[in-house]
């Protein structure tokens, strides 16, 4: 389960995503310099052509995966991705998976046109497929992104091979994805001949305007994962956006909240822990990004559950979140904060008084700041 948000003004483009995965799969902070690369490239499962210049990018990378659960390029691309539970979810055959193809846009992409480009061409030349959970040996499904540059971007929604594209503007500034389809008739772009072999395939009658939604959503996932009611919320939050206000807390709150307040209450809530059965998933990766005209502005949590987290400002010359023991250590404050709350109270506020200076501070001066902070929390552990 997930949750991406993007937020388009006239001061540029903002997008936010929670990453909600198996609790106990590390989430790892990377930036990767530009390179050029001969030959095939593998993917998770499967090998790929690509170009042979790969363009620079910070990504939040699933350890066991080759691709990204979300990440910002150097040219000011960013990307998110949802799992959608579709009737043409390929289970049989090793593909790309989402994270695959997020992955391979931000490398060769330098606008989200082109992005969206990528990603189609390669659903079409190789398809998606392949487990996409660290312990769901069964866990499978298709993509939905929201794609971004500093003017706007795309909500990409897929079932299998098949595709929409709904333009993401001025005119359609406030966008939210989760774990559903969404994209019913209303939309810019499509894969080729789309209606005619929804058609064909039993997928849509032929009645009235072709419904991407109604043609390839399943009922039970969506439902159980409470999809839509997380992103109602997250449009509702978008929509009282204060734009005269500092946006970057304002969409943290967003990924912080929790339908019932403080309390944990289950697949609704945008900031998400695992507890049973049926609340598997948990936030382990937060991002938070401002696209501009300039250099691209990135915060990142580092570890699970932003309620209790710190956005941290990224940059190529500091690396404090690419350590790659951090999301461990972090868990570890993480699971002390969930049994003490005494040391739960304390943590949020520490965190509280730095994050206000880290949403100004240059990501090149931030380091500082954290080992300081680091060194409080060691002193609250004990």
């Amino acid at each position: 389960m997930c949750d991406t948000i993007a937020f388009v003004s006239e001061n540029g483009c903002w997008l936010a995503k929670n990453s909600d995965r198996d609790v106990d799969e590390a989430q790892l902070v990377e930036w990767h310099e530009a390179t050029e690369q001969r030959g095939l490239l593998s993917a998770t499962y499967i090998q790929v052509t690509a170009p042979k210049q790969r363009y620079a990018c910070w990504l939040s990378r699933p350890s066991w995966m080759w691709g990204a659960e979300m990440g910002v390029n150097e040219y000011g691309v960013a990307i998110g991705n949802e799992a959608v539970f579709t009737k043409l979810v390929n289970k049989r055959t090793d593909a790309l998976l989402g994270m695959d193809l997020l992955r391979l846009a931000l490398e060769q992409s330098d606008n989200a046109d082109q992005a969206l480009a990528v990603i189609t061409r390669y659903i079409r030349e190789y398809g998606q497929g392949g487990r996409a959970g660290n312990n769901g040996k069964k866990f499978f499904y298709d993509n939905s992104f929201l794609i971004v540059d500093c003017h706007g971007g795309w909500q990409l929604e897929t079932a299998g091979c098949y595709w929409v594209a709904k333009r993401i503007d001025l005119d359609n500034p406030r966008v939210a994805i989760s774990n559903s389809l969404s994209i019913d008739t209303e939309f810019d772009l499509c894969s080729e001949q789309l209606a005619d072999k929804a058609k064909r395939g039993g997928y849509w009658d032929g009645a009235g305007d072709f419904d991407f939604c109604q043609a390839f959503s399943t009922r039970f996932m969506p439902w159980a994962g409470k999809a839509k009611q997380r992103r109602n919320s997250n449009l509702m939050c978008l929509s009282s956006l204060d734009q005269q206000q500092a946006i970057a807390p304002q969409l943290a709150a967003t990924l912080r909240r929790h339908k019932n307040g403080q309390n944990h209450s289950g697949n609704a809530d945008v900031c998400m822990h695992a507890n049973s059965f049926l609340r598997p998933s948990q936030t382990t990766q937060s991002m938070i990004t401002h696209l501009t005209s300039q250099a691209p502005k990135v915060w990142m949590t580092g570890g699970s559950a932003p309620c209790v987290s710190l956005f941290k400002p990224l940059s190529s010359q500091s690396n404090w979140l690419s350590n790659r023991d951090f999301w461990q250590n972090w868990q570890q404050i993480y699971q002390k904060s969930e049994k003490d709350p005494l040391f739960k109270r304390q943590l949020v506020a520490l965190n509280q008084d730095l994050e206000t200076r880290l949403w100004q501070i240059d990501a090149n001066k931030a380091d500082k700041y954290l080992d300081e902070w680091w060194r409080e929390i060691s002193q609250l552990d004990h």
